[in-house]
This record gives structure tokens, C-alpha cells and sequence, in this order.
């Protein structure tokens, strides 16, 4: 049985909300901003981060890190392969993401590589050797428009946080 993972209370949607501003405001700062105690927002920052629900990290576009190649690669996996395949992907360390999904393709996932020929050599020699995997393809990136990774925090849309 999948139990479904507990709901963000009030204090960690505006907390999550607070490090996308600024990923390294203090927990001072963040306790003073929501109008909450400083010992209270490490409580719940330190939750957060043990439960995996909050990654602090440094976020760079992949040509400034030196990849000259950014593919969506589609595949078409045999059914009762999708979670294995995915966990075989997941491994590689330029891959970027890995969804399962909906629609012509069984899983999406996202790959940054260093030149055009490890692209080609991922997809057409690679992606051979994964059991499991029927088909794929792949959709270049021509340029990122938005790479951030940040997204809005439901329910907290439009609500102002004090600022200093």
C-alpha cells in the first residue's frame, strides 16, 4: 500500500517559499520574515530536509557548466519493465530527470551531455543495452528559456512575506 506523504503545514509552504527567494537566508531571517520563532523554523527546515521534501542546491545553466547538448529523450518501455528502466536511467549522472508519464512515451527524461557525439553515442548504442526500453526519441534543446526550477508554492500564491 502507497501511503501518500503528509501535507506542508502553513509555516513550511512559506518557508520553501522563502529559500526559492533566497536559498541561503538564514533561519532568522525566514523566523522574522513569517512572523514565527527562529527555533521553530530550524525545527521544520531540518524536517524538511531530512524527509527529502527540501534540497538546497546551486542551480546553473548546463552551457556554463560545459554541455553542449540538452535533450528531452521520449522511451517506450515494456510495461512491466517502467520501473526498473527508470531506476537505470536515474543512475546516469548527466541525466537530469526521469518521469514516468502519460501520452506516447512511457517515461521522459531530461540529459545534459558535454558534446553531440554523447548524445548520439547515448541514444543510439546506450539506450540499446537497457532492457526493457522498445523504442525512443529524443528532442534537442535549442535554448532554455526557463531553468530554474522553481515553481509557485500552492495555496501561497500572491501572499505577501514581510520583507526587511
Amino acid at each position: 500500500m502507497v501511503v501518500a506523504p503528509r501535507r506542508l503545514d502553513h509555516t513550511e509552504k512559506l518557508i520553501i517559499r522563502l529559500l526559492q527567494e533566497d536559498g541561503r537566508m538564514s533561519t532568522a531571517e525566514m523566523a522574522r520574515r513569517i512572523g514565527s520563532s527562529e527555533p521553530t523554523v530550524r525545527k521544520k527546515l531540518s524536517q524538511l530536509t531530512q524527509e527529502g521534501r527540501v534540497r538546497i542546491r546551486a542551480a546553473a545553466d548546463p552551457v556554463d557548466l560545459g554541455y553542449e547538448a540538452s535533450a528531452f529523450i521520449g522511451i517506450d518501455v515494456e510495461r512491466a519493465a517502467i520501473t526498473k528502466v527508470a531506476e537505470v536511467l536515474r543512475q546516469y549522472p548527466f541525466v537530469d530527470s526521469v518521469a514516468v508519464t502519460t501520452g506516447p512515451y512511457d517515461l521522459i527524461i531530461k540529459a545534459c551531455f558535454e558534446t553531440l557525439r554523447d548524445l548520439y553515442d547515448f541514444i543510439l548504442i546506450e539506450l540499446a543495452t537497457v532492457e526493457g526500453i522498445k523504442d525512443s526519441n529524443s528532442l534537442m534543446i535549442l535554448q532554455n528559456i526557463k531553468n530554474d526550477g522553481l515553481i509557485g508554492v500552492a495555496g501561497l500564491d500572491g501572499e505577501p512575506i514581510q520583507k526587511p
